[in-house]
C-alpha cells in the first residue's frame, strides 16, 4: 500500500512540475479539481504533489481567498529535474575542428552547470541529425541554418529556438581543386556532392549552375582524400578542417558573398515542434553567451576541451 502510495504521488509531482514549469511567477496556479481530472489521481494525492513541492521550496504561493492562488516564486532548477527524469540527448557534427570542439565543450558546460545530464551523438549529415529530432529520438540537434531552414521548407516538423550568429557553425567553405593549376569550376569536371548534407548540396549546387558537370557521390568527411586520390577534379568543403589540419597544399578558393554561404555558417539548435515543455526547458539551459565565450576560449587555446 505504502509504495502504490508513493508511486501515485510520484506521479503527481511529475505531472504537476510539467505543468507549472510552463507558468511564470505572479500566474495564477490551476484549480486543484481540474488537475485531479486531468491527471485521473485522486484529490488528495494532486494536494500532496502540491504539498511535497512547497515542502521542498520549489514553489512558493499565495491565497488570495475566492480570486484563487498565485504562484510568488519558482524554482525552475529543480522543476527542470523532476520534469526530465534522465538525460537530455542532442546531436551534432563529429568535432574535427576547434569551432565544433569549441561549441561541444560550450554545450557540456551550460548543461553541467544547470546540473542537467547531457548525451550528445556526433552524426554526419545535417538530414539523418534532423531526422532523428524530428521522430524525437534526440531532443534536438545542432545544424546550420541554412539547413534548419531547408528541413522546415520540406516540411520537416522542426523549428529554430536557439541562433548563435555567423560563423559559430564554421568561418568559411572554399572550393578545392585536384589539379593545382586549377582556378574555378569547368564543365567536364568531377563534381563531389554529399546528399545527406543539405550546405554542402546546395553550395555544390548553386557553384555549378549552368555548368555540364558530373556529380560524383561523396561523404562530406571523404571529400579531401577523394580530391586526393583523383577521384575528383571539385569539391565544396569546410575551411576549418583545413586550417586546423594545416593542409594548407590544397588548391582552394573562398567561397564567399552568398546569402547561403552566410546561413551555413550559423549554428542553430532545433527541435520538434509545438514541443513546449522541452522548448521552455532548453530555453532556460541552452546560453547562447556563454556557449560562443567558451568556444572562443577553445579556438584561442585558453580551455582544454571536453566533450
Amino acid at each position: 500500500m505504502q509504495e502504490e502510495f508513493l508511486n501515485k504521488t510520484g506521479k503527481a509531482i511529475q505531472q504537476l512540475a510539467c505543468d507549472l514549469i510552463l507558468l511564470s511567477e505572479g500566474s495564477r496556479l490551476p484549480v486543484i479539481s481540474d488537475l485531479q481530472e486531468k491527471y485521473g489521481l485522486s484529490r488528495g494525492t494532486v494536494q500532496n504533489a502540491f504539498s511535497y513541492l512547497k515542502d521542498e521550496n520549489i514553489i512558493h504561493t499565495l491565497s488570495q481567498g475566492r480570486h484563487g492562488t498565485i504562484l510568488t516564486t519558482i524554482d525552475y532548477g529543480r522543476l527542470q529535474k523532476i520534469v526530465l527524469e534522465g538525460t537530455i540527448r542532442g546531436t551534432m557534427p563529429l568535432p574535427y575542428s576547434k569551432l565544433y570542439e569549441g561549441f561541444a565543450t560550450g554545450l557540456y558546460e551550460v548543461f553541467q552547470r544547470a546540473e542537467i545530464p547531457l548525451s550528445m551523438a556526433y552524426v554526419r549529415g545535417s538530414k539523418e541529425r534532423m531526422e532523428l529530432t524530428s521522430e524525437k529520438t534526440m531532443h534536438f540537434s545542432i545544424v546550420s541554418k541554412l539547413a534548419a531552414m531547408q528541413a522546415i521548407e520540406a516540411g520537416e516538423s522542426l523549428e529554430i529556438f536557439k541562433d548563435f550568429g555567423p560563423q559559430s557553425y564554421l568561418s568559411n567553405h572554399v572550393i578545392i581543386f585536384s589539379n593545382s593549376k586549377s582556378a574555378q569550376i569547368e564543365e567536364g569536371m568531377r563534381v563531389g556532392i554529399d546528399h545527406s548534407s543539405y550546405d554542402q548540396q546546395i553550395l555544390t549546387e548553386n557553384a555549378t549552375i549552368g555548368k555540364k558537370v558530373t556529380f560524383v557521390e561523396v561523404p562530406s568527411h571523404q571529400l579531401i582524400y577523394s580530391l586526393e586520390q583523383g577521384m575528383i577534379d571539385v569539391g565544396i568543403w569546410n575551411y576549418d578542417e583545413i586550417k586546423d589540419r594545416k593542409l594548407d597544399h590544397l588548391n582552394y578558393q573562398f567561397l564567399e558573398g552568398s546569402k547561403e554561404d552566410s546561413l551555413s555558417s550559423t549554428a542553430v539548435c532545433v527541435l520538434s515542434k509545438d514541443n513546449l515543455l522541452l522548448k521552455k526547458i532548453l530555453m532556460s539551459v541552452i546560453d547562447e553567451e556563454t556557449i560562443l565565450s567558451i568556444q572562443k576560449n577553445v579556438l584561442e587555446g585558453k580551455m582544454i576541451p571536453h566533450y
